[in-house]
């Protein structure tokens, strides 16, 4: 019997990608962001999310693809990814949620590795959805390890800034 995995679709300046649903914690529409100075342009910023401190990146500007319009319709997909065998959440804002599918192993192919725009170590394989072929996203690999640590630190001192906030505001 053939292993089956799910998968979320969506698209990044019309092309179709997807992740294995096991990588998310959860869909969103766009929400405000803190912008946190003085890291990667595709660090978009951060938020709150149960509780804790959520880097948010650009997969289009990640992949260096050209910047979403302002007032286009965008998603946030909550992954956990690991890093430093720690697992963490990243939010990734993505142009639009297709659908969800089951995949078997022999639906996915090798991505060839030439004439590609894309890092190879972050693709998992291509798929064939409808009339479209997919690039299945290994969620892990999406940030090498300086700008994991980057975003880690960035997520940290912006923590950091906020609970000395806080208990500046408890003592007025």
């Amino acid at each position: 019997m053939l292993n089956k995995s799910t998968y979320l679709f969506f698209k990044l300046f019309g092309e179709l990608f997807a992740i294995n649903v096991k990588s998310i914690v959860e869909t969103m529409e766009m929400i405000p962001l803190t912008p946190v100075p003085e890291t990667p342009d595709f660090l978009k910023g951060v938020t709150i999310f149960r509780g804790d401190i959520l880097a948010v990146i650009d997969l289009r500007l990640k992949f260096k693809l050209k910047e979403a319009p302002k007032d286009a319709a965008k998603y946030i997909i909550v992954t956990k990814y690991l890093s430093n065998d720690k697992l963490q959440n990243l939010g990734i804002i993505v142009d639009k949620i297709v659908d969800v599918k089951d995949l078997s192993e022999l639906d996915i192919n090798d991505f060839p590795e030439i004439g590609s725009r894309y890092n190879i170590e972050f693709i998992n394989g291509i798929v064939k959805l409808d009339t479209e072929i997919s690039i299945i996203l290994n969620i892990d690999k999406i940030l090498n390890s300086v700008e994991a640590d980057v975003i880690k630190q960035s997520t940290e001192d912006f923590k950091t800034l906020t609970d000395n906030k806080l208990q500046n505001d408890d003592k007025e």
